[in-house]
């Protein structure tokens, strides 16, 4: 479908496309860095101006939104949609920063220690930390003041805790 010229419509997309990406605590870089798109390209859309609706299918995921949200928005036909996980991929996970941090760092600790036993708890810690700034530098976790990583899981063999 052509690009919208209604500026109405175009106006109130922007605004709830504004409203989510404060939401998100991100910056217009980090959402455009994320969806792949260049800091121009997003000014337009925050701006209320026409682009392809291709910028906005990258857009939609990185805001949590359904497939054909903006659409629905620029045309009238509804309000943006979250997206919803069918049960074969798994619970949904909290879209809290600190938490979704907390799980990346355990996933790595995790992942490994099941790859070699030679990592010291520090060389865990130090993985985790580069992993998160990583993250935050591709714009998927907010620049936020740093948290204490997790402590690792208890190896294979290690007896239970008391």
């Amino acid at each position: 479908m052509a690009a919208t010229r209604d500026s109405a419509a175009l106006q109130r997309l922007a605004d709830l496309i504004t409203e989510r990406r404060i939401q998100l605590s991100m910056t217009k870089s980090d959402l455009a860095r994320a969806a792949g798109l260049t800091i121009n390209t997003y000014n337009k859309v925050e701006a209320a101006r026409p682009v392809r609706d291709t910028t906005y299918g990258r857009i939609e995921p990185v805001l949590g939104w359904s497939p054909g949200s903006c659409r629905n928005v620029l045309t009238g036909a509804g309000e943006p949609s979250a997206i919803t996980r069918s049960p074969e991929c798994g619970p949904s996970r909290s879209a809290d920063p600190e938490v979704f941090q907390r799980d990346i760092e355990e996933a790595v600790q995790a992942a490994a220690i099941a790859a070699t036993d030679t990592l010291t708890t520090a060389d865990l810690r130090k993985l985790s930390q580069r992993l998160v700034e990583e993250l935050r530098r591709r714009g998927y976790l907010p620049h936020t003041a740093p948290t204490e990583p997790a402590s690792p899981p208890p190896a294979a063999d290690a007896p239970p805790a008391r």
